[in-house]
């Protein structure tokens, strides 16, 4: 496997990446909080108020998705640095998720919302959590 500061032809890019991932993991801890916040809340009452701040939340989910296609286009600058499958992206499983969440908030099935975003969202939330940290660990090898 070819060392990556060899084949780095663009280290600004490199530190863009770096930092962006940085930034990546604050936006997921914080969106795991607001969905555990919100979820019990969603329990206790099921205020508009809570609905919206669910609904955007799960816009800001939709918006860390699209980050992580950007970054695997950059990542295509570096030969051979493999990026590994996210739990979010990984086989639609996000999609799939969101999908389920989505009918959940149309049907005003509130435990069923409720139960997705405790059981399913929130452990995967925490999966993308480290494996933005292994990815940020893996990076720190290659100081330019």
């Amino acid at each position: 496997m070819n060392d990556l500061k060899d084949e780095v032809q663009n280290p600004v890019l490199l530190k863009v990446i770096k930092d962006s991932i940085t930034d990546g993991r604050d936006t997921i801890q914080k969106l795991a909080q607001v969905f555990k916040d919100n979820v019990l809340q969603l329990r206790l009452e099921q205020t508009e108020g809570v609905l919206n701040q669910l609904i955007l939340s799960i816009g800001d989910l939709q918006n860390v998705m699209e980050f992580i296609e950007k970054l695997r286009e950059g990542m295509q600058f570096f030969k051979d640095f493999g990026l590994p499958a996210d739990p979010i992206t990984h086989q639609g499983t996000g999609i799939n998720l969101f999908t389920e969440i989505n009918s959940a908030i149309e049907t005003k099935d509130w435990i069923m919302l409720s139960d997705l975003i405790e059981y399913e969202l929130s452990p995967l939330l925490i999966k993308e959590d480290e494996w933005f940290g292994s990815l940020e660990e893996k990076l720190k090898a290659y100081e330019i």
